[in-house]
Order: C-alpha cells, then structure tokens, then sequence
C-alpha cells in the first residue's frame, strides 16, 4: 500500500506509460490528478524500459494506463540504433507475444490507449500475466477522443466506484465512439 492510500482523502497509485511522444500521457496524468489520483508518470526510453514496468509484480499500482500508437502488430516503438537491444519488437512494434512472456502485474487493471490493442491476443498476453481487468480499443479511435474517453472511464472508476466492466458500459452509453474499446479479465472476456 501507498502512502497516499492511507491518507484522511486516499488517494489511489496510477502509473501511466509513455510510449513515444508524450503529450497524450502528460494529459492524462493531469486528468487523473483531478479525479485524485497519485500519478506516477513512466517516460519509456526502450522496449527494455517498457518490459520493466510491465513485470513490477507485487510493486504495480493498482491501475496502469499505456499511452501509446499501436497498429496490426502491436505498440509502435519506433527506430533506435544499433545499440539497443530490440528482440522484443516486430518491424517497429511490439506484439502481444513479447508481452505475455514478461507482464507480470498481479491486480492491476490495465487500460490501453494504443489503437488496435483491444484485441483478444493482446487481452490474452495481459491476462496471463495476472491483470485484473484490460481495456483497450479494437480499432483506431480519434486521437481527441482518448483523453475524454480515459477521464470519463476513470471517473466511473475511481469517483464512482464502479468495476472496470461497469465503468466501460457508461462510457460507452456517452459516445458510440467508444464502443471500439474493449473489456476483458480473467472470468469475463468480452473479445
């Protein structure tokens, strides 16, 4: 437990991850703040780095937001020079596979902003590493509707107190663009 849960006014650990350009992620770490959260902000140098925050084990928050582009194939990481270690990419993007073999988050909902990564193989490498619940788009949502889509889900969450399956449900209610956005854990797999 973090010292801020234990606060008079709690406040619950979210780690968000930047994958890439990192605008998308600083505001929605100043969105959760809002909603009152402790953010911990995950500037990804590497798929090295990112492998790291994705197998804390027992150290994961209770709740992970990746921010990230993704495509086909996975999270787009980009090109890097000879000297970083890049067995964990496909081309320039990380597969579900290079995923399963590391997460390692026990509890943790984990909510993606990636397009295309609400796929069953990435639901599926995410759950086996221990995640309570995943939540990500199927297809390619506007880049403007993420923020809002993630404040809106946070907000059922965190303010609200609903599970991540009911919180999706009332988002989705709010905009059919967010029916791409996928549920899935480890008794409910909606994919």
């Amino acid at each position: 437990m973090m010292l801020d849960e234990t606060f008079f006014s709690p406040r619950v650990p979210v780690s968000v991850v930047a994958i890439g350009e990192a605008s998308e992620a600083l505001l929605i770490r100043s969105l959760l703040e809002g909603l009152g959260a402790t953010v911990q902000l995950h500037f990804i140098g590497t798929p090295a780095d990112f492998l790291k925050v994705i197998s804390q084990g027992d150290r994961s928050p209770k709740y992970l937001v990746i921010s990230a582009h993704g495509d086909e194939v996975g999270f787009i990481f980009g090109a890097y020079g000879d000297d970083i270690d890049l067995g964990a990419l496909h081309g320039a993007s990380m597969p579900p596979k290079a995923i399963a073999d590391s997460a390692n988050l026990p509890g943790v909902i984990v909510v993606s902003t990636a397009c295309s990564t609400g796929t069953k193989p990435f639901a599926d490498a995410f759950l086996r590493g221990g995640v309570a619940a995943y939540i990500a788009a199927e297809d390619y949502p506007d880049g403007s509707d993420v923020p809002l889509f993630v404040h809106l889900l946070f907000h059922q969450m965190l303010a609200r107190h609903q599970s991540p399956d009911a919180a999706l449900m009332t988002v989705q209610k709010y905009d059919q663009e967010f029916c791409m956005f996928t549920h899935a854990a480890p008794n409910v797999r909606k994919l």
